[in-house]
């Protein structure tokens, strides 16, 4: 219990009798302390384990191709420019990850999509990448129908549609299949973890150093993780842990990486 919940108790008990309860689980917390990655692989190098292609003359929604909620990544081969004095993604939800021969060129957000920007490449035919990812779904208001994810209407290059795209679905519910064998390189990247726990407890993750993504324990989607905050530490409730070793896996898209996690005894508010 947190003091938020004895003040709320305080004013509600000023209306009505609250009746004395006894909780039957003894909750408690335990700080794990440090862990160092043990493995790790390129978003990149593992891409065709995790997914099969969709090929499309057009980009086509999470929706569209039965996919809910998580990542989905874009490619498609450019021509014979490397200049753009136009790009924009039309319809895009709802951060995207734009890499050009899998090195990031930049990032964008929910309505920066559909504003027209220069794009400047190192070179003409690159292979173009983007990695959008679903933040979640409004459920009130006007846009309530208009809440796919993914990009719904194309990307746009020189006043002309991008065609001929492979989609890559990546709800990140199969992460058994990661080969942390195969290359490692600076980008969107799994990082692997192991914690040996002798007596499961509630506890607090930390990832120093790490930018953004999402962190899977024992293959179950804890949560996402953002270095902006406002919550700087994930809560692991006891049940989601073991007795002995459990499997920490960290998917990082931002080429963030810090030296280790950290499982602390309490939360953590920038």
């Amino acid at each position: 219990m947190t003091e938020k919940y004895f003040r709320f108790r305080d004013v509600i008990s000023k209306y009505t009798e609250i009746p004395e309860v006894e909780f039957t689980t003894k909750i408690k917390r335990k700080a794990y302390g440090n862990v160092q990655a043990d493995k790790k692989v390129s978003l990149f190098s593992v891409l065709d384990d995790l997914s099969t292609p969709v090929h499309s003359q057009w980009t086509q929604s999470m929706e569209e191709v039965g996919q809910d909620y998580g990542f989905i990544l874009y490619r498609t081969k450019l021509g014979t420019q490397k200049d753009f004095s136009e790009f924009k993604i039309m319809g895009g939800g709802d951060r995207a990850n734009i890499f050009a021969d899998e090195k990031q060129v930049e990032i964008r957000y929910d309505k920066e999509l559909e504003k027209n920007g220069e794009l400047h490449l190192e070179r003409e035919g690159a292979q173009f990448d983007i990695l959008m990812e679903n933040l979640g779904r409004v459920n009130y208001g006007p846009q309530i129908e208009d809440q796919k994810k993914g990009i719904t209407k194309g990307v746009w290059f020189n006043w002309a549609f991008q065609n001929g795209w492979d989609i890559y679905p990546l709800p990140l519910n199969n992460i058994e299949k990661v080969d942390f064998s195969k290359e490692y390189k600076e980008g969107p990247a799994f990082y692997h973890f192991e914690l040996t726990v002798d007596e499961p407890a509630d506890t607090f993750l930390e990832l120093p150093g790490f930018g953004h993504g999402c962190v899977l324990i024992n293959g179950k989607n804890l949560g996402r993780f953002w270095e902006i905050g406002p919550q700087k530490r994930l809560y692991i409730p006891a049940p989601l842990l073991r007795e002995g070793k459990n499997e920490i896996i960290v998917f990082e898209t931002d080429g963030k990486a810090g030296d280790g996690i950290r499982f602390e005894e309490e939360p953590l508010l920038s």
